[in-house]
């Protein structure tokens, strides 16, 4: 765990929409039994400071392998829940929002943003607009 921690990411998930707190409890519920995704991460769910009773995932995630896991993992609970509302993903002053399918370009983007996250200065948010 030390080791995995020292090139670590912290990363915080949420979700839009009425429904986006039972959204984001099924992604969490998700992630937790990815084992590929608990290998490179560190899964909490906390209260969001900015959204009022909403809830956020918040993770810390080892860089690289971590990052693409999470990805791919995300990618399949969409694919499981296509009608699911849009998701944010936000690390280091950087996020990219998931709206509709998510393919495999939009798995690269999410990678990518995550890669450019650990870079020190931020940059603008992102947004992937599938479907």
């Amino acid at each position: 765990m030390e080791q995995r921690m020292q090139a670590a990411l912290r990363v915080e998930i949420s979700a839009e929409a009425d429904d986006g707190d039972l959204a984001i409890h099924d992604l969490y519920r998700w992630l937790r039994q990815d084992t590929d995704v608990r290998a490179h991460a560190d899964l909490n769910m906390i209260p969001s400071p900015s959204r009022g009773k909403l809830e956020i995932i918040d993770l810390v995630v080892s860089q690289g392998l971590g990052a693409l896991n999470l990805g791919l993992s995300y990618a399949a609970w969409r694919a499981a829940r296509p009608a699911a509302p849009a998701v944010t993903i936000s690390a280091n002053g950087r996020s990219i929002t998931v709206r509709g399918e998510c393919d495999a370009e939009t798995v690269r983007r999410f990678v990518e943003a995550m890669e450019s996250a650990s870079a020190p200065s931020p940059a603008p948010a992102a947004e992937a607009d599938s479907a």
